[in-house]
């Protein structure tokens, strides 16, 4: 991928995990690989390049730990919601809550974290290296 503007360029490596948008809207999420110099295969779905609108990478333990936090983050948000109705448990019961949402929040944040590069600003294209 070369940026339009600039002379940056940005490479994917075949089998690099990525998660693909098509001009139809339909996304991917796999491992890429080259067929030929304008076809690209991810989840075993042939793409061609004038039919991406975005490309991001996708590490597979950012989505684990997003995951995790996430889930951990709601177990909290949940105690202190049943925390904060008993009788002189409401302070512990805001404390949990506070940090549920705080963790729930960052797990989204880590899980959509990567770069995204649409095709407006960049050119897709395969180079050999």
């Amino acid at each position: 991928m070369s940026k339009t503007r600039t002379d940056k360029v940005r490479t994917f490596k075949e089998n690099k995990r990525i998660k693909v948008k098509t001009t139809e809207g339909v996304k991917y999420i796999g491992r890429l690989h080259i067929v030929d110099n304008n076809t690209i295969k991810v989840e075993g779905f042939n793409i061609e390049l004038h039919r991406i609108t975005n490309i991001k990478s996708r590490s597979i333990g950012a989505g684990i730990a997003g995951t995790g936090l996430i889930i951990f983050g709601s177990f909290l948000t949940l105690s202190g919601g049943l925390l904060h109705m008993w009788p002189n448990q409401q302070q512990t019961g805001n404390g949990l809550l506070t940090a549920g949402a705080i963790i729930v929040s960052s797990g989204i944040f880590f899980n959509e974290f990567a770069r995204n590069q649409r095709s407006n600003k960049w050119t897709y294209k395969i180079i050999e290296e």
